[in-house]
């Protein structure tokens, strides 16, 4: 194993769907799968001891005697809370709402299991450094977000999507050719539509629903 070389785990109840991916990442060069599980509480203990880069989970798993049910949710959950700085790449075939729950729980993207030996490396290559998510699963997580707020004026997407790009008030304004005053009044805006206050939530937020799909 190369020191460049990303390192996954796969959370796969199917061998010969995880020999499948193992051999597709590997043919490729830019991935190592450095182990394997089928169910949730193996996949929480393997995480633990090989710490990944990248965990791509199933959802759909086998139940394990230990547990109630065999939802990949419950390894993203236990990454999240465990291993923060893994980032989780879910491989599935399940609809827009199990994909959203995914989402939700905190995977930080989606790829097919129909998808080519080249498209799941890139999906794992690009996962590092943002979200990953088909079309159609975006277009559902907008649209859940205008459902459950106020929608948010043009303007005030161009602020959150400024903000997720890490630009403080001042360079905002100069983004958008707008006074500060009137970002901090668009701010104010958006933090009473969203319910969030801190200026770290508004980022996740934008970084999630808001890039790279809209325009």
């Amino acid at each position: 194993m190369r020191e460049d070389q990303i390192r996954v785990l796969v959370v796969e109840d199917h061998p010969i769907t995880r020999d499948g991916v193992r051999s597709g990442l590997e043919r490729d060069g830019r991935a190592v799968v450095v182990a394997e599980a089928a169910d949730v509480p193996t996949a929480c203990r393997v995480a633990d001891r090989v710490r990944p880069d990248v965990a791509l989970i199933d959802l759909r798993l086998r139940p394990h005697p230990e547990e109630a049910t065999g939802h990949g949710v419950g390894v993203i959950h236990y990454l999240r809370r465990h291993q923060p700085e893994v980032r989780v790449l879910v491989l599935s075939q399940a609809g827009p709402e199990e994909l959203l729950a995914a989402v939700q729980a905190g995977a930080h993207g989606c790829v097919s299991k129909a998808a080519t030996a080249a498209e799941l490396t890139d999906a794992v290559a690009a996962v590092l450094t943002g979200p990953v998510l088909p079309a159609e699963l975006a277009a559902h997580l907008i649209g859940e977000l205008h459902r459950h707020t106020r929608p948010l004026t043009s303007r005030e997407r161009d602020v959150l999507r400024c903000l997720a790009n890490g630009y403080d008030n001042r360079e905002i304004a100069a983004q958008l050719h707008i006074a500060v005053r009137t970002v901090n009044r668009h701010l104010e805006n958006i933090r009473d539509k969203l319910g969030r206050t801190r200026r770290s939530d508004l980022i996740r937020i934008a970084r999630t629903h808001l890039m790279p799909w809209q325009s």
